[in-house]
C-alpha cells in the first residue's frame, strides 16, 4: 500500500533554494533600510551647553573662520578651521597676511614665510603633528611640532629662502601618527 504523499512536503531543488536566500536577504536589507530612514536625526538643542561652548570657541578665535571640521580622529583630536597663506613678522609678532595658495615669489624678496594655522581640540595634552614640506626640486623637510593644552589655535609656519629657485607647485603633508589629515598644496610663481 503506498502511503498518502504530504503536499506540504516538496522537494527543493538547488534554483528555488537561491530564489528563497536572495528574497530573504532582499527582506532584510530593506527592514533595515526603512529602521533607519524611521529614527530621527540626531541633534542637539540649541540650548545645550555644548553648543554654547562651541559659539564661545568660535567667538574668541583670534582668526575668522568657516568653523567647519576639516579632520577628525574621533576620541582623539580634531582640527578645524585649517587655512595655509603668507605670514610677515610685524611688532614682534608673527601676522597672518591672508588665505592664498599662489604666492609671487617678486613680492617677497629674499624670503617668503608660509603660515598654516588652525584650532583644535584633543582629549590629551601634548599631541604630536607632523609636518612634512616639499618644494619644487628639493629634498622634503620635516618637523615634528607638540599641540599645548587640550585646545587651542595653532601656528606653524616655514620661511623659503630665495624663492624665486623654487618656483612651481609645493605641499605640506600634515600627520597625525600614521594618520595624514591633509594636504595642502600651494604654488610660487615669478611675478613681475
Amino acid at each position: 500500500m503506498k502511503s498518502a504523499e504530504n503536499p506540504i512536503m516538496h522537494r527543493v531543488d538547488g534554483l528555488s533554494l537561491f530564489r528563497l536566500s536572495l528574497v530573504l536577504a532582499a527582506f532584510v536589507f530593506l527592514q533595515a533600510d526603512i529602521g533607519a530612514q524611521q529614527q530621527p536625526p540626531k541633534t542637539t538643542p540649541a540650548n545645550s551647553s555644548q553648543t554654547r561652548q562651541d559659539n564661545s570657541a568660535r567667538k574668541t578665535s583670534s582668526f575668522d573662520g568657516r568653523g567647519e571640521l576639516s579632520w577628525e580622529m574621533p576620541g582623539r583630536l580634531s582640527i578645524y578651521d585649517l587655512q595655509l597663506g603668507s605670514a610677515a613678522f610685524d611688532e614682534g609678532d608673527w601676522k597672518f597676511l591672508g588665505a592664498s595658495r599662489t604666492f609671487n615669489a617678486g613680492l617677497f624678496g629674499d624670503r617668503l614665510t608660509i603660515m598654516i594655522r588652525f584650532s583644535y581640540k584633543a582629549t590629551s595634552a601634548e599631541i604630536p603633528l607632523k609636518f612634512v614640506i616639499k618644494l619644487p626640486d628639493s629634498r622634503q623637510y620635516e618637523e615634528t611640532v607638540k599641540l599645548i593644552g587640550k585646545n587651542g589655535h595653532h601656528n606653524y609656519q616655514f620661511t623659503i629662502h630665495k624663492p624665486l629657485e623654487f618656483l612651481g607647485p609645493g605641499m605640506v603633508y600634515l600627520y597625525y601618527g600614521l594618520s595624514i589629515v591633509d594636504v595642502l598644496d600651494f604654488t610660487i610663481v615669478p611675478g613681475s
